[in-house]
């Protein structure tokens, strides 16, 4: 006996799994559809504690009175990569900043100097955009989300103070 019906459409699950991802962090990140029959598409979110192919290793301190760099390095080639973008802000803006990179082959810089943009703090993430439609960030965390990284810029002085204190 049937007693209702349930629409189990791989295109309605396919059209939710987007939607749902396009409003995690206002970017689409991590799918990969091309190429793949919509009967083979796993639906489950990958579980990494990084993306392998994007790699971006923080400072450990970062001072208001020097200029310091935020580097990301792709393992993709040239010729796949459409776009790499950091995306940052600060205590004084609002709302995230986009940096597009130039063209680079595996290594993008951005040079951020406190004395002309005064801030105690930045926070900051990179997207990579390849040619296929293909988006993908980092850092991420375990779900594949986008875990934006906040670092406070320190007194060089005080940075060092303390540090002395606390190895006596």
């Amino acid at each position: 006996m049937i007693s209702g019906t349930k629409n189990v459409s791989r295109s309605h699950q396919l059209k939710r799994f987007i939607i749902k991802q396009s409003f995690s962090f206002y970017l689409l990140f991590n799918i990969v559809l091309i190429g793949q029959d919509i009967d083979t598409i796993d639906f489950k979110m990958p579980e990494f504690s990084f993306t392998p192919k994007v790699f971006h290793q923080p400072a450990r301190v970062l001072f208001n009175s020097r200029i310091f760099e935020l580097e990301v390095f792709t393992d993709f080639p040239k010729k796949d990569v459409k776009e790499v973008s950091l995306f940052y802000k600060t205590n004084v803006h609002s709302r995230y900043i986009e940096y597009p990179f130039k063209h680079n082959a595996k290594r993008y810089v951005f040079s951020y100097n406190p004395k002309e943009q005064p801030a105690n703090y930045i926070t900051y993430f990179f997207t990579l955009a390849l040619n296929n439609g293909s988006v993908y960030a980092t850092p991420v965390d375990s779900s594949g989300m986008v875990t934006p990284i906040t670092k406070y810029l320190l007194n060089p002085a005080e940075y060092y103070k303390k540090r002395s204190e606390i190895k006596n």
